[in-house]
């Protein structure tokens, strides 16, 4: 009998957290280009981009990877932690397919855990990481195969095209393209190849069937900056540019997030520039965010979602100190060991540490 009673009260207390809405974070892989995730409704994530990590062969000092580590150390000591982390391209100083990419890849992989097939900041593999390529990723072949091969495994046929849903906001991420060298007049600007067609309907595609409130598209170079002294806008993606603007804005999304320029802006569609952050971006059209790198400095930008609003942050500075970077001077003893052990060896792959 008094077990039956147990049993009972149990029953009713599971019941009862039920019907107050307390959600436990937790993955469910629908397919490849879709992930879904549930949430409460006030929640963070972490922005980076441009970490640009070179392995040791090629980083005596080892400063890009203590940068992209202390960040990440940094944002995993708030008290309360993120959702995940995004870091939107130029990930390593070059990928493409040879071996010293290779090991730049498996660099800024080492930086995380992995379980899956999915990156992740934390040892419990509590807080994803989720990324999109740049144009150094593809340098200097202009290929993303050690990409594939070591950072991003999941949508090598999705063309890197997917979606990550959170709550009420859906996430999608597109690749940008390598750099655009059809145009000469334009390679001061370093542009990115831009988008195509396909990629175009894809996400008009996604857009129209997402029934998330807050939408919020990542690629590496932005679609809105400055222009130079001939009125040409820079830096920006070469193809579909006015295309891909006009989609945001018919399908009321509310960021584009970005990095590639190195350094933190935020425009609307108009190249209208806001100054004054945190700015809670519900009550406007389609922003386009530039957040710093965390190549010559280390950067990084929280994106909070609060309710109905979404808020964007200002990029944060972490500086290190000169002892710090003294203390990360690192030898070649062990140069060939990630050849040997990743390269050669791919199945080991899933012994990485932070």
């Amino acid at each position: 009998m008094k077990r039956l009673k147990f049993k009972l009260v149990t029953i009713f207390l599971l019941f009862i957290l039920v019907c107050s809405g307390i959600s436990v974070v937790g993955f469910n892989d629908i397919d490849n280009n879709k992930i879904s995730l549930q949430t409460s409704d006030n929640f963070y994530f972490v922005h980076l981009t441009d970490t640009h990590i070179k392995h040791r062969i090629f980083d005596r000092t080892g400063l890009t990877k203590k940068g992209l580590s202390t960040v990440i150390e940094h944002v995993l000591s708030f008290e309360e932690k993120p959702a995940f982390i995004v870091i939107t391209g130029d990930l390593t100083e070059w990928a493409g397919i040879q071996i010293s990419g290779a090991l730049n890849c498996i660099a800024f992989a080492n930086c995380f855990y992995e379980k899956d097939d999915q990156l992740y900041a934390d040892a419990e593999c509590s807080i994803p990481v989720y990324t999109t390529p740049g144009n150094h990723d593809h340098s200097y072949t202009r290929s993303l195969w050690n990409y594939h091969r070591f950072i991003d495994k999941k949508h090598i046929t999705e063309k890197d095209r997917y979606i990550v849903t959170y709550g009420d906001m859906s996430l999608f991420f597109l690749d940008s393209g390598p750099n655009y060298f059809l145009k000469p007049k334009f390679w001061d600007g370093i542009m990115g190849a831009g988008l195509f067609n396909c990629d175009i309907e894809w996400l008009e595609n996604a857009l129209s069937n997402c029934i998330s409130p807050h939408k919020i598209v990542l690629m590496h170079h932005p679609a809105v900056n400055n222009r130079n002294e001939n009125g040409r806008m820079i830096g920006v993606i070469a193809r579909d540019r006015e295309e891909f603007v006009e989609l945001c804005e018919s399908y009321e999304v509310d960021l584009v997030l970005a990095g590639h320029t190195h350094r933190a802006i935020v425009y609307d569609s108009d190249e209208n520039i806001y100054e004054e952050l945190p700015l809670n971006c519900s009550p406007y059209s389609t922003l386009h965010v530039q957040s710093d790198d965390c190549k010559q400095s280390i950067h990084y930008r929280n994106i909070s979602i609060q309710g109905n609003d979404i808020w964007v942050e200002e990029s944060v500075e972490i500086n290190m100190s000169t002892s710090e970077q003294n203390s990360i001077m690192m030898t070649n003893r062990y140069i060939f060991m990630d050849i040997q052990k990743n390269i050669f060896h791919p199945t080991m792959m899933g012994e990485r540490q932070s």
